[in-house]
């Protein structure tokens, strides 16, 4: 499993440049992100190549920061990739909170990216219908 930062950012002009900005400041590279959008605030979700020193930077400079874990899965870049992996999950029961997805170039694939309750679990299943699980950034 993969370590996540979720950040709670005001919706408003220059909210997420502040961000990338610590990210550039402190040489972190984002390797995937995801904003989900409210009337006033948004939820900026990224992958880094440093979690814990970012973790601790944005902490430090006052913004609402919290870990999640997630799972990556790598996919072809083909119609109905996704839709096999999120059989399998739902064939188990699993509810999916969060999902974004990105093209890796170092893979040369699709990777799909998600949050669900039971991370070990879900990784089981996965697992066992032949997925391959990314454990780590470096994977990605």
């Amino acid at each position: 499993m993969i370590d996540q930062i979720a950040i709670v950012v005001k919706n408003k002009p220059g909210s997420l440049r502040r961000i990338t900005s610590l990210l550039a400041e402190n040489n972190i590279n984002c390797l995937c992100i995801s904003t989900y959008d409210a009337p006033d605030f948004g939820i900026l979700r990224m992958i880094v190549d440093d979690f814990d020193k970012c973790y601790r930077i944005l902490e430090e400079r006052g913004e609402l920061v919290m870990k999640d874990r997630v799972i990556a899965i790598p996919m072809e870049d083909k119609p109905g990739a996704m839709d096999g992996i999120l059989a399998a999950v739902g064939e188990a029961n699993i509810n999916i909170d969060c999902m974004y997805s990105y093209i890796s170039s170092r893979l040369k694939s699709a990777v799909l990216i998600f949050r669900a309750e039971d991370i070990e679990e879900t990784e089981s299943v996965l697992a066992i219908k032949g997925y391959q699980v990314i454990r780590d950034v470096k994977g990605l």
